[in-house]
């Protein structure tokens, strides 16, 4: 849906750094094992209805293994404890978001049996569209798109920095006139392409020295490094260097790539329709947030400040953006050829977690993680 590059200066959103605690599992509530079952249905009711649930819905959930007296009374507990809360006095109990993390960390500590449970569905979802689509100029758009049809959720991808990438080669092939294709391959795999347009009295010789000197000077530069070795190559004038520098400066968008990492959002559309964005306030937040690449960008850096964690989860009022406080955001690490980018699932705090770790599991697998290294 959305490529989001180097934005100007905006007033969006701003991650309270100060105030989260990114990537790190609670301590475990003093639960017994009773108030846990009961608080995890209550937690998959939510997920599944989006509704407060009733203690009569509990029962009917836990197959009437407890009595109604009993969960009625663990409820009020689980309430008074911060772990529930009643949004109005008639209705059911909500998770709060310590209620939601104490499910998650359940999930997290069981991942390593729980992750061979993915649907077959979704394994084959990812085969089908990675099989030759990384080679894609999109690769990043499709990633995206993929891990949102996976989770049902808003997806968002960091790439790796283009700044770190290298020039493997510089090609240069004459075609009518004085027109040529210049060929850039990158060490990523990845091929750029471009026209050339040269004077009409260039000499062939000429030119092919060109582009030979040309690739002499940028072949195993990063990206990065070449901005300032394209404007010194025409220093010394002859007819060779002038040609490289023509070449240079018409190439220049081939040789260069964007000072920010690529950001690619996808899946929007799958959280407009829940009961959390029928209010304007948490709708205006999001799209605030959405269209803040330097918010996005700053918030999943946290990630990368604490490379020994693998995944992470943020809840609630422990998302680093102050006004996504109905929202969770799940993130993960992952490589494309050889550089780490960001992936993380961004939605309403009910989301499916269960689902949103599946669909990150497998996409890092498919793209050569270990599955041990998702398991923190």
């Amino acid at each position: 849906m959305t490529n989001l590059g180097p934005e100007p200066v905006t007033n969006g959103p701003k991650p309270e750094t100060a105030k989260t605690t990114m990537n790190r599992r609670h301590p475990r509530s003093p639960l017994s094992q009773r108030h846990r079952d009961i608080l995890e249905a209550i937690v998959r009711l939510n997920i599944e209805t989006g509704r407060a649930i009733s203690s009569g819905l509990v029962e009917r959930g836990m197959q009437r293994s407890v009595s109604s007296a009993t969960i009625r009374a663990v409820m009020k507990n689980l309430e008074d404890e911060g772990y529930l809360e009643q949004p109005h006095t008639s209705a059911g109990r909500l998770p709060t978001d310590r209620g939601f993390r104490v499910f998650v960390d359940g999930l997290r500590d069981g991942w390593a049996l729980r992750r061979h449970e993915a649907p077959a569905e979704m394994r084959d979802l990812v085969g089908e569209n990675l099989q030759g689509g990384l080679g894609s100029q999109d690769r990043l758009k499709m990633l995206a798109g993929l891990l949102s049809r996976l989770t049902d959720n808003i997806s968002i991808i960091v790439g790796p920095s283009s700044a770190a990438i290298r020039v493997e080669r510089v090609e240069f092939y004459p075609k009518s006139g004085s027109r040529g294709l210049m060929v850039v391959i990158l060490d990523t795999t990845q091929v750029r392409t471009g026209l050339v347009d040269l004077p009409a009295d260039t000499p062939g010789h000429v030119a092919a020295e060109a582009a030979r000197l040309l690739n002499e000077r940028v072949a195993g530069r990063t990206l990065a490094e070449i901005g300032g070795v394209l404007d010194t190559i025409d220093l010394v004038q002859t007819p060779v260097t002038e040609c490289a520098g023509q070449m240079a400066q018409q190439g220049r968008k081939l040789l260069g790539g964007p000072a920010e990492n690529t950001i690619e959002i996808e899946g929007v559309a799958n959280v407009l329709e829940t009961p959390e964005l029928h209010e304007p306030q948490p709708l205006r937040a999001l799209l605030r947030f959405m269209e803040s690449p330097r918010a996005i960008r700053e918030s999943l850096q946290h990630l990368r400040d604490e490379p020994e964690e693998r995944f992470g989860v943020w809840i609630g009022r422990e998302n680093p953006v102050g006004e996504l406080r109905s929202f969770s955001i799940l993130t993960g690490n992952f490589a494309l050829d050889g550089r780490q980018g960001t992936l993380a699932v961004l939605g309403p705090r009910r989301m499916s977690y269960q689902r949103a770790f599946h669909g990150i599991d497998i996409l890092r697998e498919a793209l050569g993680e270990s599955p041990e290294a998702f398991v923190s």
